[in-house]
């Protein structure tokens, strides 16, 4: 399950292209059994974007990033968790909705293409919290550029949607349901959500 640099290179630059290309650009993408389980052992890619979302909570939070930014270990579990869970949970409400859309090659496509964009939007939404982190934003232009990120990584999620289920697949309830897991999950992590 081993990912090589150039496949890591094609899959992030074919999640990015499905906003310009739709449906040709999965092509870019290792669709094949490999492929989805490689996606999801790609997440780990996201890992350097959430220390800088971490960093972002730990300033909101009133904590310092100056020295040990793992000191607080609720706080750490709460950004990977939420992280991870904003990317895993729109592919699992769908296999609890649709448990025969799971048997179809369009749905592993789906799965693919969603993971890949997850790494992109994690990285996306870690530019603001990375300018705010560092003081070079205060509150109110931080929450404005993250809305701005924000609208990107919609219409990116409505993309993926599209280009695996096609013009009629749902792509707006997909996104619908990706901003209400979203808002849930950062809730219930109790973050503010970079």
């Amino acid at each position: 399950m081993w990912l090589a640099a150039d496949d890591v290179t094609r899959s992030l630059r074919g999640s990015w292209r499905l906003m310009t290309r739709g449906a040709e650009a999965l092509k870019e993408l290792d669709l094949t059994p490999q492929g989805f389980w490689r996606s999801f052992a790609a997440l780990i890619l996201t890992l350097p974007a959430m220390v800088t979302l971490l960093a972002a909570e730990r300033v909101v939070d009133g904590l310092p990033n100056a020295g040990n930014l793992f000191d607080s270990p609720h706080l750490v579990a709460s950004v990977i968790g939420a992280e991870a869970l904003a990317i895993l949970l729109v592919p699992a409400m769908l296999i609890g909705l649709a448990p025969k859309l799971v048997q179809t090659p369009r749905f592993t496509s789906f799965v693919i293409a969603w993971n890949w964009a997850g790494i992109v939007s994690v990285s996306l939404m870690a530019v603001p919290a990375t300018i705010f982190a560092i003081g070079w934003a205060p509150p109110t232009l931080a929450a404005v550029q993250t809305l701005a990120f924000a609208a990107v990584v919609l219409r990116l999620r409505y993309c993926v949607a599209q280009a695996a289920f096609g013009p009629r697949g749902g792509g707006g309830m997909i996104v619908l349901a990706s901003v209400i897991a979203d808002y849930s999950i950062v809730r219930l992590f109790g973050l503010v959500g970079f």
